[in-house]
This record gives C-alpha cells, sequence and structure tokens, in this order.
C-alpha cells in the first residue's frame, strides 16, 4: 500500500495567513511528476502543530480530492480524544493514518506512552502507523511498545521513524516483520536492503522527490551503483540545507519556490522564513547543481 519514497507534505500560506490551497494543489503536482506514489499529510513538515483541527481537515480534504495516490494522513494530537476525532475524520478521507507518540509531557513512563496508543486507535478502523519523534515529542516509542501493539492491533501495518537511531529502527522491523517500517532518513535510501526496512520518508527533499524515488528504485532492484550515484546528489543537497542552520520547512519551502515560481515561502511562528539573501543561495545552489542532475535523471544519463 505505501511505496518505498514517502514524501511529507509542506502546507503553504497566503499573505493573509490562509492556507494556500492553490499552492498546495501546485506542489502535489510536482510530486506526482516526480514519481511520488504516497504523500503523507499534516505531518511535521506540514505543521501540523501550528495548525487547528479545522485546518487539518481541510488541508487533508483537498489533498484527497488532488491526489489520486495513497494518503497517509497524520491525526497526532496531545489528547486522546482529538486523535480519535482526527482518526474517525481520516477514515473518509485517507488511505492509512499515522500517530505520533504524545508530546509536552516528557519523559513519560513507557506504560503511559503505550496506553495513550492504546486509547487513541481501540475501535478505529483505518490502517495505521506508529509515528516516532523522540526530538520533538520527548517520548520515545520503543520496539517492545510497538511490538506489543502489533499484536493487539492488525490495523497497526508500519511505523514512521524519526529517531535518527537505525538500531532502534531496525529493532521496529525484527520485533515485528509482518509492520512496514520506514526511515525519516534521507541519507538511508540507498540502504534499504541492507538495512532490511521498507522505505525512507522525507520533507525536506520533497522539492526534489525524483531523488528519494530514484534513490529507492535503485535499491529495491539490487542496482547499488545508481542507487549509490544518487544518493550522493541527495546527500550533497541534505548537506547545503543543514550548512544554511535553517529550519527544514523554511528551507524546503523556498527549494519548492525555485521549482514553482511564485510557491509561498511563509512558515508560521515560532518558526522563522528564509530572508531573500537566503533565498537565492538556494535558488542558485539548486539550478547550478540539483536540478540538472535531477533532468539527468529524467532521460537516464548517469550522474
Amino acid at each position: 500500500m505505501v511505496d518505498s519514497a514517502v514524501v511529507a507534505v509542506l502546507t503553504p500560506f497566503q499573505r493573509s495567513g490562509r492556507i494556500d490551497l492553490p499552492a498546495l494543489t501546485d506542489y502535489l503536482q510536482l510530486l506526482a511528476s516526480a514519481g511520488v506514489g504516497t504523500i503523507l499529510v499534516n505531518g511535521t513538515s506540514g505543521e501540523f502543530a501550528g495548525l487547528t483541527a479545522g485546518e487539518r481537515r481541510c488541508v487533508l480534504e483537498h489533498c484527497r480530492s488532488e491526489w489520486a495516490g495513497t494518503v497517509i494522513a497524520h491525526v497526532g494530537a496531545t489528547a486522546v480524544a482529538d486523535v480519535r476525532a482526527a482518526a474517525r475524520h481520516a477514515e473518509g478521507h485517507a488511505d492509512a493514518a499515522a500517530v505520533i507518540a504524545p508530546y509536552f509531557f516528557a519523559e513519560a513512563p513507557e506504560s503511559g506512552v503505550e496506553q495513550f496508543f492504546r486509547q487513541a486507535v481501540t475501535g478505529i478502523a483505518l490502517p495505521w502507523l506508529v509515528y516516532n519523534f523522540p526530538r520533538h515529542t520527548g517520548n520515545p516509542v520503543t520496539p517492545a511498545v510497538v511490538a506489543r501493539l502489533a499484536g493487539e492491533f492488525p490495523q497497526l501495518v508500519g511505523v514512521k521513524d524519526s529517531g535518527k537511531d537505525l538500531a532502534v529502527t531496525r529493532a521496529y522491523k525484527t520485533g515485528c516483520p509482518r509492520l512496514a517500517v520506514l526511515v525519516g532518513d534521507d541519507r538511508a535510501g540507498a540502504r534499504l536492503v541492507e538495512l532490511g526496512l521498507d522505505g525512507v520518508v522525507t520533507g525536506a527533499g520533497g522539492p526534489v522527490a525524483e531523488l528519494p524515488v530514484a534513490i529507492t528504485a535503485a535499491a529495491r532492484a539490487g542496482d547499488e551503483a545508481s542507487a549509490s550515484s544518487w544518493q550522493r546528489v541527495f546527500d550533497t543537497y541534505s548537506d547545503t540545507r543543514k550548512e544554511m542552520e535553517l529550519s527544514d520547512i523554511a528551507f524546503a519551502k523556498a527549494a519548492v519556490a525555485t521549482r514553482l515560481p511564485g510557491f509561498p515561502r511563509r512558515v508560521r511562528a515560532p518558526l522563522a522564513g528564509v530572508d531573500e539573501q537566503q533565498c537565492s543561495r538556494i535558488e542558485r545552489f539548486l539550478r547550478t547543481q540539483t536540478l540538472p542532475a535531477i533532468d539527468a535523471l529524467r532521460v537516464g544519463t548517469p550522474h
């Protein structure tokens, strides 16, 4: 159901602060043209924590209406009742849901984190994934918790792991082989087979989604040379992003604006957007390095 390269969708904002649905449509079309088959809506890259419940419903409904592929709706929240309400809404608009660990009450006991998931998803028919992102939640979801939940809930179909600890990521898979384990690490795509994982989820890489799509396809086909070659291009993109000391979201929106002129670069507080100098640097980098590599990919020329 889920492709090997999943893109977490950005949420564009108008100058008024409202969600820019036409710009969102344009971005979805860019992803589709890049070969993306599965999107994650209202995730971290979509600035879900800065959206109202109504805005999250609006974004999901719009993406469902504009996207022919698979839609995963992130429905996480701090209150169990809010998770359940979002999950019930997603049942009519998504193919699967993702539920992040509870946040704000950091370092909660493992039993409490497990109970949160149990209460949030009981009675929810939609297939769902555990979303582990301890840097933001302060509450890691251990492989043991995931294994117990998988034994109790057959509709738990996978894990989206952004914990950056590949030993933990692999433990999710070895602890419950039936689960699809997706890693939120842009540098891991070429190693999927070696790591025994099922796919990658990228937010910052969405503006150049051709790269993770090509990397994971080559890795799955056993074409290690091509996977490694395109991974080097993607790593250079990631290196530049990290060097600029911007949030991944701000960088990604500026990168999309290079490919889709007029795409809004605004982010919601407390995030900060790019300034004109940073935007020019991102555009220059993409036009001189990453986009020529993508053009070569499109015509089948080895990089």
